[in-house]
């Protein structure tokens, strides 16, 4: 597997991903390990992975349609929101991104001990 080319940093968090080039930012999150909020696992039809770009927007691919349809539906109509907010499992990366996304956590690939409340009880 060949060097990530970009950066993804996700706010709050501060959470920086390596991301190959055209690689979707949620792709690149899960395959990092972390855990990227989602009902659809990531085929853009929940629409909860939305992501609000905060800096390097050029940095994505540009909007195809399908994608554009989910974020009018996140977006509620709002034009200034609709030019900020993308989907994660749809947009891909070109170059150094910043994004804001709450939720976003390392999985056990990223480092972090399960939580008592995601344990199966007959192993303890």
């Amino acid at each position: 597997m060949s060097e990530p080319t970009a950066t993804v940093t996700v706010q709050p968090s501060g959470i920086r991903i390596g991301a190959d080039f055209d690689e979707p930012v949620m792709a690149a999150a899960v395959r990092a390990g972390y855990i990227w909020p989602t009902i659809c696992g990531g085929h853009g039809e929940c629409h909860a992975c939305f992501i609000t770009v905060v800096a390097g927007a050029e940095h994505l691919s540009p909007m195809q349609p399908y994608e554009a349809e989910g974020v009018a539906q996140v977006a509620g109509g709002s034009r200034q929101a609709a030019d900020t907010v993308r989907l994660a499992c749809q947009a891909r990366v070109r170059g150094d991104v910043v994004v804001f996304k709450r939720g976003v956590r390392p999985g056990a690939e990223a480092g972090a001990e399960p939580s008592a409340a995601r344990q199966d009880p007959r192993r303890a």
